[in-house]
């Protein structure tokens, strides 16, 4: 996590009582088209589910997200990279499946990615059937 953020938190500390806040003021801090989308899916989750973090578990999550490690980082890049092409639904959502437990991403996240990766019409017959924009669990089951 950026230090002047942190920093931030830690001195106004008092005027953020609720972890709801410390967590709103993290993620709208944080720039760039990952942490963008990062940020409005743990948003989103947060808000769905009406629990936030602690302050500490915040900020394992964040640093676990962004910081540097092989395994994850090669998975993050195979899931960016991953697009359903001949393959059959199947056989792709368990390998982006795989990636995404690998990665350890939100299924917010994975579910913004996942849509980008599948073919359109997939796509449209997945929100015509119901499916929840976010909802990585049902989509998986979809097929």
């Amino acid at each position: 996590m950026v230090g002047k953020d942190e920093m931030w938190v830690q001195a106004y500390t008092a005027a953020l009582p609720a972890n709801m806040n410390k967590c709103l003021t993290v993620w709208s801090h944080m720039e760039g088209p990952v942490a963008g989308r990062y940020s409005h899916s743990q948003i989103t989750e947060c808000q769905e589910a009406g629990l936030w973090p602690s302050w500490d578990d915040l900020k394992d999550e964040v640093d676990a997200f962004f910081s540097p490690q092989s395994e994850r980082e090669w998975a993050w890049a195979q899931m960016q990279r991953m697009t359903q092409g001949a393959q059959p639904i199947e056989t792709f959502l368990n390998n982006f499946t795989a990636m995404k437990q690998a990665r350890k991403v939100s299924n917010g996240y994975a579910f913004s990615i996942l849509v980008k990766a599948i073919k359109p019409e997939i796509v449209k017959e997945v929100f015509i059937m119901g499916v929840d924009e976010g909802d990585f669990d049902s989509l998986k089951k979809w097929p």
